[in-house]
């Protein structure tokens, strides 16, 4: 995890310094080998100044010494340094200590896509239940909410269902197809109930905290999401892809096999949470944090205009308790 400065809004002031002695360190090496190189032509051709040269010793060890000490350092440095504002997470415990930290913040945004919020609800947990135990200096707290439209067909997750196999040489074991019947459980068990626990959290922190200024909207896409976004304060920019993996799932003794989307997925390698900060001293970091929230952006506008016929959450915008549910 690379630093930041205080608040995490950004680098620190040493990763700016450094920066910056990165980004001459070559024009040092090349002035430093072109001096020497102009000096020991010079002391070649004219003789006094040779001499002179050499009594002072900038010929010799001290030039050298620094030489060998500017190249030393210029080549030992690994390539692969970390950049400040690049996040590699082997562990979901990285990224929930994130949000613990935007959550410091006076004014937290939270925008999120996934299927049914299932890893959201996780990653503030401990936060909001800091919120709603006392009170906070956090004057607005806003959640924007993309999730999968689950009552349409969908191949992923889908159902499995073994394929006859034509020959020896026939490589499929499965064929898959819309399971109406886990998307039913993933309304049931996942979807609505995650919304209602979440509307729970806000009500308990509005009831501690009077002043603060709430919002939260969930929003059904028209696509099935292939990985989780997370962008926290609208700086920080987190993802993570879906684990493909067939599974058994439903009640004992009416059991059924499903292709599904993980969200506790297997790793991929250790990188299985990637970041990066829109205030990066990287000028990619910085591009490819924009990409992310400029995408995420894009469609949370358009899904404003272009809505299922019967949505999954017949109650999508989160109230103050008392007030009228405003229509979606």
């Amino acid at each position: 995890m690379s630093s930041r400065s205080r608040g995490g809004n950004g680098p620190t002031r040493v990763d700016r310094i450094r920066s910056t002695l990165n980004s001459w360190k070559p024009r040092i090496v090349k002035s430093a080998l072109a001096l020497t190189a102009v000096l020991q032509g010079a002391g070649a051709l004219i003789g006094p100044l040779g001499d002179a040269l050499k009594e002072q010793q900038l010929l010799g060890g001290s030039l050298a010494s620094l030489i060998a000490l500017i190249l030393y350092d210029a080549i030992s440095e690994p390539g692969s340094k970390e950049v400040a504002g690049v996040y590699v997470f082997a562990d979901s415990d990285n990224l929930h200590d994130e949000f613990k930290e935007a959550f410091s913040d006076r004014s937290v945004h939270v925008d999120f896509s996934g299927f049914t919020m299932e890893t959201l609800l996780e990653a503030i947990a401990v936060p909001m239940r800091k919120m709603a135990d006392r009170e906070v200096h956090t004057v607005e707290l806003h959640f924007r909410i993309i999730i999968a439209h689950l009552n349409l067909p969908m191949g992923l997750p889908g159902a499995l269902v073994p394929a006859p196999r034509a020959n020896e040489s026939d490589t499929a074991r499965y064929y898959f197809r819309d399971s109406p019947k886990n998307r039913e459980r993933m309304r049931e068990e996942f979807t609505k109930p995650n919304w209602t626990r979440l509307k729970a959290m806000l009500n308990a922190i509005q009831a501690k905290n009077p002043r603060m200024t709430i919002s939260c909207e969930i929003r059904e896409a028209t696509q099935i999401p292939d990985r989780k976004l997370y962008i926290l304060n609208r700086e920080r920019v987190f993802t993570t892809p879906y684990g493909i993996e067939p599974d058994t799932v439903g009640p004992q003794g009416n059991q059924y096999e499903i292709l599904d989307a993980q969200g506790f997925a297997p790793l991929y390698g250790r990188a299985r949470y990637i970041g990066w900060h829109r205030k990066s001293n990287s000028h990619q970091a910085r591009e490819i944090a924009d990409h992310h929230i400029a995408c995420y952006e894009n469609l949370w506008q358009k899904l404003a205009e272009i809505k299922p016929e019967h949505p999954v959450i017949g109650d999508p915008r989160w109230t103050r308790p008392g007030q009228q549910s405003a229509s979606a």
